[in-house]
């Protein structure tokens, strides 16, 4: 049974899986350091941060970012290898916009990685026309 949870700063017997899902992804090259004050922050400074459980083993996570007023980006959706293929992605996202739109976010967006752009459109986001995703490098 998938458990659902979003996640609090203070949860210190989570936030080492967290840590662990982000260098699984290749998000991170840290190794080691204080992975979990790290989270922790990410956790404390996310409007939400959502983390799906099976068996106690954490299968996904992802989190929003916002204004908490009008605008929000759904940020760091990942699933674990094994977990994919059941729509927990889906779930995810779908939970998160209801988080936001629970809180008044009216303009919910993100920034999709490649062979992702499906799940996105089925569950209702769209190509921003005119729009270009860009990073700031070092």
């Amino acid at each position: 049974m998938l458990d659902y949870v979003f996640l609090e700063a203070h949860d210190n017997d989570r936030l080492s899986g967290i840590a662990a899902l982000y260098r699984e992804m290749g998000w991170w090259d840290r190794a080691g350091g204080d992975d979990a004050a790290h989270v922790a922050a990410l956790v404390a400074g996310s409007h939400a941060f959502l983390a799906v459980y099976e068996d106690g083993a954490l299968a996904g996570m992802g989190r929003a970012l916002s204004d908490r007023t009008s605008d929000a980006y759904v940020q760091d959706l990942a699933v674990r290898p094994p977990f994919r293929g059941r729509g927990i992605g889906g779930e995810l996202a779908k939970r998160l916009v209801a988080r936001l739109r629970a809180d008044g976010i009216s303009w919910i967006g993100l920034v999709a990685e490649s062979g992702s752009r499906g799940m996105y459109e089925r569950l209702g986001f769209e190509e921003m026309p005119g729009a270009l995703p860009m990073l700031k490098k070092a």
